[in-house]
């Protein structure tokens, strides 16, 4: 009889039961703690804050009263751990797999995805933003060597959210046809999944800015111009796609 395999199976039973039983637990207190961080971030700032902040600089506040929710950075830096740690959750527990589309009769084929990803205009961009609410924005955009790109301005909502986490999708949909004598419209649509990252060579941006140019500016304008005035004040994001898929919506 192999003893030594039953004791180390055994070790390891003790062990996740132990292990789960104290998940049990920590998650059962997760609900007062996310109310808690939810209350402390719309606290953060409020007009309640800043007041209660203000009794505190005047000296109307007891001496001996503990005022660490007056510190931004102390109540600031709780949310980004709890929020770091949510991140980490989800990466150390997702394998990095993409779910198959269900009705995979309405998949197209991955060079139907790029046909429609390059005469595409516009599409709609999906951030983790603020409070963990998904960010979503229209966008201008470029399809080039398998990897979309964005331009935008050097400071704002978006690339706080790409600082916070980098992970993106991006759809576009196309225009749609609607059938002779009928109401209803059938589109083509994309989902892009992937990860943000400000393009940071100079030379690299400048020439993705100008292909950008080319996508969009009438024929006969100005790119140079436009760079000189624009191009100081412009960031390209980069969305390294790591999976993407087509569907064909029939309605009716």
């Amino acid at each position: 009889m192999n003893t030594e395999r039953i004791t180390l199976m055994e070790q390891r039973l003790q062990r996740a039961e132990k292990a789960l039983s104290a998940l049990e637990t920590a998650l059962e207190q997760y609900t007062d703690v996310h109310n808690d961080i939810t209350a402390l971030d719309t606290y953060l700032g409020s007009p309640e804050w800043l007041a209660d902040r203000d009794d505190d600089e005047a000296g109307r506040l007891p001496q001996d009263l503990k005022r660490g929710v007056l510190s931004e950075d102390a109540i600031w830096n709780l949310i980004e751990r709890y929020r770091d740690l949510k991140q980490q959750m989800h990466e150390t527990y997702h394998d990095g797999s993409f779910r198959p589309m269900r009705r995979f009769k309405q998949q197209m084929s991955g060079e139907e995805c790029i046909a429609l990803l390059k005469r595409a205009s516009r599409g709609v961009l999906a951030l983790y933003g603020d409070g963990g609410y998904p960010y979503t924005v229209p966008m201008d955009f470029l399809f080039a060597d398998g990897n979309l790109y964005f331009h935008c301005a050097k400071e704002g909502h978006k690339l706080d959210a790409i600082r916070r986490c980098d992970k993106a999708t991006f759809c576009v949909l196309s225009e749609g046809v609607k059938e002779p004598d009928s109401w209803w419209y059938h589109f083509d649509s994309v989902v892009c999944f992937g990860r943000m990252s400000i393009v940071e060579d100079k030379e690299r941006t400048d020439t993705l800015l100008r292909m950008l140019g080319s996508k969009y500016f009438p024929e006969g304008y100005d790119i140079e111009a436009d760079m000189t005035r624009n191009a100081p004040n412009a960031l390209v994001l980069e969305m390294r796609v790591e999976h993407l898929s087509g569907k064909r919506v029939r309605e009716k």
